[in-house]
């Protein structure tokens, strides 16, 4: 998710500075972000957001790797009481339930807050795009609905055809979904496949569990490959990635489909623009 930050400290060679920079992820305990000056592992920095007049201390972990406008740095925020990012990250415990992960923002108050769904929650998301769930500052039950990516451009190279593939490869429903230690559910759902080296691919779920998920795809994937996963997934929101694993590739069909089933591995979500 990239948000509008500004920087203060001091670079390797000591000199002070203040940058305007933003984010590239965000986490329960800190964040990447994009400066173009030359930073040294643990250095001190202060972040702040001035659309909600918020400064907290962070600490520079170490160099990620680069982009067009800069170098990419992940950094530790210090004081993890200070609420900078004004977004509502659930206690880790509570991902055992979880079946979709995704940032919705109440549409009462705009208070953002990572949704954990559970299997039932799914469902009704996917037929709805909205749920119903308690706002902590609202007291009291209100509509949610995905936040979006405020920085992602208005079109994505997500298209309508990426979705229309995803759909045709998804190909009919299955009747049952078989004994596994987690329970399955048959649901539709548009997800994002990323793998250091390839492009992102956007797949329809074919079931999803609390350990995993199984998908359709042309795309040959490799048993055992690291992955990240987004689901629900929509273009241009604040979409959240988890590590997972390739556990299985089944069989090509008829059609020249491979059947992907996939497992989450532990550790913490990202929140990743699409």
């Amino acid at each position: 998710m990239s948000i509008p930050i500004r920087v203060s400290g001091r670079d390797d060679l000591g000199q002070d500075f203040v940058a305007e920079s933003r984010t590239v992820n965000l986490s329960r305990h800190g964040a990447t972000i994009i400066l173009k000056q030359n930073l040294k592992p643990d250095q001190d920095l202060k972040i702040s957001l001035r659309r909600r007049s918020k400064v907290a201390d962070f600490r520079v972990v170490g160099r990620i790797g680069g982009e067009s406008d800069g170098f990419v740095y992940g950094v530790a925020q210090i004081n993890s009481e200070v609420d900078l990012w004004g977004i509502g990250f659930p206690p880790t415990s509570d991902a055992k339930r979880v079946v979709g992960r995704l940032l919705m923002e109440c549409a009462q108050c705009k208070y953002q807050e990572i949704a954990y769904m559970n299997e039932l929650e799914v469902q009704v998301f996917q037929a709805n795009q909205e749920l119903t769930r308690p706002c902590e500052k609202c007291r009291k039950a209100t509509l949610w609905r995905g936040a979006r990516d405020e920085s992602a451009p208005p079109s994505s190279p997500l298209t309508a055809a990426a979705v229309a593939a995803a759909e045709t490869a998804a190909g009919p429903q299955p009747a049952t979904v078989g004994k596994r230690r987690n329970t399955r559910v048959n649901t539709r759902l548009l997800a994002c496949i990323r793998q250091a080296g390839f492009s992102d691919e956007v797949v329809m779920t074919e079931n999803m569990s609390r350990g995993g998920l199984c998908f359709r795809s042309a795309k040959a994937y490799v048993s055992g490959s690291p992955i990240e996963v987004a689901v629900p997934f929509a273009a241009g929101g604040a979409n959240i990635y988890v590590s997972a694993r390739v556990a299985h590739v089944f069989q090509k069909d008829t059609d020249n489909i491979h059947r992907v089933g996939v497992a989450y591995l532990q550790g913490e979500a990202l929140l990743r623009p699409a």
